[in-house]
């Protein structure tokens, strides 16, 4: 009886040892998976956000002036006047972006310096092109036409500009933060 006294104590002990083990790996898996999907995003989250809020404050309120070929120098005053102030919120999105600074992930200051390298040269073809269009002698809708096509070369290299937004999410874990950041919804990519 003895014999059998300790077989089921000893059988007990196991038991409980196995539920004691498979008690701790449910719990370590449960421990693990509530925070293990990846890292905590937030701080990318959040830096998406302010960047997504420079990118809408830059780009708020400013539409090309409506086409009027009779009068060409009013028209080519009000596109000079255009540019400049696109030019302006180009430097404002810079000085924005370098409050913001790198982004808080791995391989991020290398992200953000190719950002602000874009966000730059676009705005150097705008100026270039912009000081181009306000010396253009413009009298009438044939020195219009031929001031904007020369204006044109230069317009089309800053209008592939997609924009910071569009650069950073090249990044995967960036992608994620713009696309889990409320303020990033509805933002255009470029």
């Amino acid at each position: 009886m003895q014999k059998s006294s300790g077989s089921t104590s000893v059988r007990g002990k196991r038991h409980t040892t196995v539920l004691f083990s498979a008690s701790l790996g449910l719990a370590a898996a449960v421990v693990l998976s509530g925070c293990g999907s990846g890292a905590d995003d937030a701080p990318q989250v959040d830096w998406a956000s302010d960047v997504c809020d420079s990118v809408r404050d830059v780009g708020s309120e400013l539409t090309l002036p409506a086409a009027d070929r009779k009068n060409a120098k009013e028209y080519h005053s009000e596109v000079v006047t255009f540019m400049d102030a696109l030019g302006r919120r180009l430097g404002a999105l810079d000085k924005k972006m370098r409050h913001e600074g790198a982004p808080p992930v791995d391989g991020g200051d290398a992200a953000y310096q190719k950002a602000l390298g874009n966000l730059r040269t676009a705005r150097s073809s705008l100026a270039d092109t912009t000081a181009r269009l306000k010396k253009a002698d413009v009298t009438d809708e044939k020195s219009l036409k031929t001031a904007l096509r020369k204006a044109g070369e230069g317009l089309r290299r800053a209008s592939a500009y997609q924009g910071p937004a569009h650069d950073f999410r090249a990044d995967p874990a960036l992608g994620k933060a713009f696309d889990k950041a409320p303020k990033c919804k509805n933002l255009p990519d470029g």
